[in-house]
């Protein structure tokens, strides 16, 4: 199957959580286009259902963007469940971009200093 994908996709966000209407979801991955996030069973929600006020709580504020459940697939966490966005302005979007970078850097590996030997014998 083709990848369409034209945005880069943050996986492994094993802390962050969404609210849909009075539910908390496991963030499992999310890209400009949507998320991906962890649900209990393929009925939670349908292909194609409209999503109001995703809720993304971060410590600055606490921004809601709106969606279509775009996939439901099984994995091996569970059920997946891809919500793609639908973008009322342009402050969506840049909101979007700057929460996927943020969770971009929170998973990146610590970069070793390549000037340090960790291989020096004590002294």
């Amino acid at each position: 199957m083709e990848n369409r994908r034209q945005t880069t996709r943050t996986d492994t966000l094993a802390s962050a959580m969404v609210v849909i209407g009075k539910e908390r979801f496991r963030l499992n991955d999310i890209s400009n286009e949507g998320i991906g996030i962890v649900v209990e069973g393929p009925d939670t929600f349908v292909l194609g259902q409209r999503i109001e006020s995703i809720h993304f709580p971060t410590e600055n504020q606490d921004m809601a963007l709106n969606g279509i459940v775009s996939h439901i697939s099984k994995n091996d966490q569970g059920f997946l469940c891809g919500i793609r966005f639908v973008y009322s302005g342009t402050g969506d979007f840049v909101f979007v971009e700057g929460l996927a970078r943020k969770y971009r850097e929170d998973i990146q590996p610590p970069v070793l200093d390549s000037n340090s030997d960790r291989n020096e014998s004590p002294k």
